[in-house]
């Protein structure tokens, strides 16, 4: 009987291979972006579930409110006494642990020398929190005395080859000496951590004074706790309010702004980090997992959905041969088995395509999406499982209707010719698929086409400052000491136009600190840019009111610049009203305060990314805490300009590799994730379109094979070719205008969310959604045109002798 329903299944494959192989193809195509998005989202939902303990780790998360207008921000970073405070108070918290970022640091061993990123100095404690295994060392003793270092793997094998890394020495920043007291595993991808050195915080005493460490207002640390196993979270953070009146704000919030924390548990810090300022680990966007995932089920449905477009319309044909079988002594029961099975066997056909199109496409999309994902059919017995699983539903799906639909015909009337009396039901349903389809296509064209328009918008904003062919470069060791004669010294090249330092560059980084005013209970929170006199020519930024700093004027030492932001900010009403008003600040004592006064107010520039408002600024002077050197190059003979830097750089530094950025460059990287994903959903929405109009292509074929006759009688009583091509195509057509719809208002609103998460966005244009609409048409129309125009120029004599 099994062979029987399968020589039949293969007769009709080889029968209507067109049908077949439209039906396949989309299933494949659809099935394929489907496995493609699920190991992505699998992938992304992993992150920082190897740890042990990861359902009892938090991070703290530091939120700052303002007092006097309500407004707040969360921030990853925290005071360095919050971990060891919160362990010595709440005995639910079984171990904390403090994470100081030193980031791209420069490592020295004998002749080998290199940048190695992420460098972090961390608790003892960092053992019992996290699962951090070594491979040499004792993680009870490795980080307990000053400049101790763990390393991992990789780093062990670069610096000492098959030597034992365990009591040897690396030198960090030309003069820091560490002795290597463990070495780790090399951390998975699939955390929001990936640290290649760790070292004791007993160093912090190096560069700091343990009275520092008590601060609550310098917020430079990432704070993870481990709770007990008996703790309640929700019984802790309730406890946290209390907390931090006590300790972060002792005088009753007198700086103008109230301290808060909350736990966040470990496993969601990855995708629910992204509106966190001053994170320094890898974050995700649980809205695009979300995203991604709901085009994967739309994609999904639109293969499905054709596959039971074709199925059923195809099945309608074989009426007679239904009627046939019955006749001869068929059960009902036989019929729906062998409608189904071919059903079946259609979908295991597409899913073994759709495995062998991901294999082909997924070293692609791991170089752009910078995964390395796996073919999980290959490895995961359960992933298998649940694909053959789904095949099956598709399968059994897709052959049910018109299995029952077809069994159930009365054999006298099929084989009188009867048998399409009954048909309307299925027609509505092919339609209402249709129609399903391609409002789900626009929509994804409507997306694209939004995400499209906002990285335009994006690309061309002013942003309030030129960052066009601005190189940046890290001030080490002492060379903060000498910028002006560096300063100096680059400029003596023709390709340099201007050079500068600050501490703090736009979109990368800018530190924050109270801003006090005299005469004023408390302070005010605020961000500052630290820069020289020429900064502000330098990056072109514009005056609002007052004047920029200048050589002229000595006493710009102590002066400040603000922006248009914190004259709102600080009540002083208009830009003029700001000049000459005093301003003190100091950043960790309340004695010894730096006095000044409010020389100029720079128009709003952007230094942070496009996602935030412009946030109240300060700019002021302070040569010792430089970080960063930038210099505007000409356009013209870059290659030589750069190795002038190198030269100028190898002079005032001669152990480091000479280092640099564009800054335009470090911009973008900050809309690297839009970028990535409005190709993405643009390859995707192109795939879905593609699908719906495969479907579409065979539903037409149908329709003008089943209309073969009406055709001929039409163009013997005179009906043109355009007028039956028309008739074909009308109603396919009809269908995709109500598609829209039902798409446009959809797409809107969810957009409108989206762009919501910028604080400066393009706008939803009604000409986006009428070029999406008419794009799903006209692809729609010439899809079903190739199969109009074929049957519109057919021999009528031949139609009217069909069958």
């Amino acid at each position: 009987m099994l062979k029987n329903y399968l020589t039949i299944a293969l007769r009709n494959v080889r029968k209507h291979k067109g049908h077949a192989a439209i039906n396949v193809g989309g299933l494949a195509i659809g099935m394929a972006c489907c496995l493609l998005i699920f190991l992505f989202v699998r992938d992304e939902l992993s992150y920082d579930r190897f740890h042990e303990n990861k359902d009892r780790v938090y991070r703290l998360v530091n939120e700052r409110t303002a007092l006097d207008n309500n407004a707040s921000a969360l921030r990853a970073a925290t005071p360095p006494g919050l971990g060891p405070t919160m362990e010595a108070e709440f005995p639910e918290v079984e171990a904390a642990t403090r994470w100081y970022a030193l980031g791209r640091t420069l490592v020295t061993r004998d002749e080998q020398q290199f940048f190695e990123p992420d460098v972090y100095i961390v608790d003892p404690s960092v053992f019992d929190v996290f699962t951090i295994p070594l491979l040499s060392g004792d993680p009870a003793t490795a980080l307990v005395e000053p400049n101790a270092l763990v390393i991992t793997e990789t780093l062990a094998e670069k610096y000492f080859g098959d030597e034992d890394p365990v009591g040897q020495t690396l030198t960090l920043s030309t003069s820091w000496t560490f002795t290597v007291t463990g070495v780790m595993q090399d951390w998975p991808d699939q955390s929001h951590l990936h640290p290649t050195m760790l070292a004791s915080f007993a160093t912090m005493l190096d560069f700091t004074s343990e009275e520092r460490l008590q601060n609550w207002i310098w917020q430079q640390f990432y704070t993870y706790v481990l709770l007990r196993e008996d703790a309640d979270a929700g019984v802790l953070q309730a406890k946290l309010p209390a907390f931090a009146a006590r300790f972060a704000d002792p005088e009753g919030a007198p700086r103008g702004f109230q301290l808060r924390f909350h736990l966040q548990p470990l496993p969601e810090v990855y995708l629910h980090s992204a509106d966190l300022l001053f994170d320094d680990g890898d974050t995700g966007n649980i809205a695009y997992v979300y995203g991604f995932g709901l085009v994967a089920l739309f994609i999904l449905l639109i293969a499905c959905f054709n596959f039971m477009n074709l199925s059923t319309a195809r099945s309608m044909q074989r009426a007679r041969e239904v009627g046939m079988r019955k006749v001869i002594g068929a059960r009902r029961r036989q019929l729906i088995a062998q409608f189904i099975g071919e059903s079946v066997l259609l979908a295991v056909v597409g899913t073994v395509f759709a495995l062998a199109i991901l294999q082909l496409v997924l070293p692609a999309f791991n170089a752009f999406a910078g995964k390395a994902l796996a073919n999980l059919f290959l490895t995961d017995i359960r992933f298998a499982a649940g694909l053959l699983g789904a095949t099956l539903f598709v399968g059994l799906l897709a052959g049910s209707y018109p299995a029952f639909f077809l069994s159930s015909f009365q054999p006298i009337r099929v084989l009188k010719g009867h048998g399409s009396i009954r048909t309307s039901g299925a027609a509505l349903l092919r339609k209402g698929l249709v129609v399903t389809q391609f409002a789900i296509s626009i929509a994804l064209i409507i997306g694209t086409s939004v995400v499209l328009r906002q990285m335009q918008y994006i690309q061309e904003k002013n942003l309030g400052f030129n960052d066009e062919q601005v190189v940046t470069m890290p001030l080490r060791g002492d060379m903060d000491e000498t910028t002006e004669t560096i300063k100096a010294e680059l400029l003596r090249h023709p390709g340099v136009v201007s050079a500068a330092a600050s501490y703090g560059l736009p979109g990368e980084f800018v530190a924050g600190d109270d801003i006090l005013l005299p005469g004023q209970e408390g302070s005010t929170p605020m961000n500052h840019m630290i820069v020289d006199v020429d900064y502000l020519a330098l990056m072109d930024m514009q005056m609002t009111a007052g004047r920029a700093f200048s050589r002229d004027f000595p006493s710009d030492s102590s002066a400040f610049i603000i922006n248009e932001a914190a004259v709102a900010g600080l009540g002083y009403g208009t830009a003029e009203n700001a000049l000459g008003q005093e301003l003190h600040w100091n950043p960790w004592t309340r004695d010894d305060l730096k006095r000044g006064t409010v020389v100029g107010v720079v128009q709003d520039f952007h230094y942070v990314s496009l996602h935030q408002q412009v946030a109240p600024l300060v700019m002021h002077i302070e040569p010792e805490v430089l970080s960063h050197l930038s210099v505007r190059i000409r356009p013209e003979n870059v290659s030589e300009t750069m190795a002038h830097l190198d030269a100028v750089w190898q002079q005032f530094a001669p152990p480091r590799p000479f280092e640099y950025e564009f800054l335009d460059e470090e911009l973008n990287e900050q809309y690297l994730t839009e970028a990535k994903l409005s190709r993405l959903f643009g390859t995707f929405a192109l795939l879905a379109i593609f699908v719906a109009c495969l479907g579409l292509f065979g539903l037409a074929s149908f329709t003008a094979e089943r209309r073969t006759k009406e055709v001929g009688v039409r163009k013997v009583l005179g009906a043109s070719v355009s007028g039956l091509v028309v008739l074909l195509t009308k109603d396919f057509a009809r269908l995709v205008l109500i598609a829209f719809v039902v798409a446009a208002p959809i797409a809107y609103f969810v957009m409108r969310s989206w762009l919501a998460d910028f604080a400066y966005h393009t706008t939803l244009s009604p000409v986006t959604f009428a070029l999406a609409g008419g794009a799903a048409l006209l692809v729609a129309v010439l899809t079903v045109s190739y199969q109009s125009i074929k049957a519109a120029v057919s021999d009528p004599v031949k139609s009217l002798r069909y069958e």
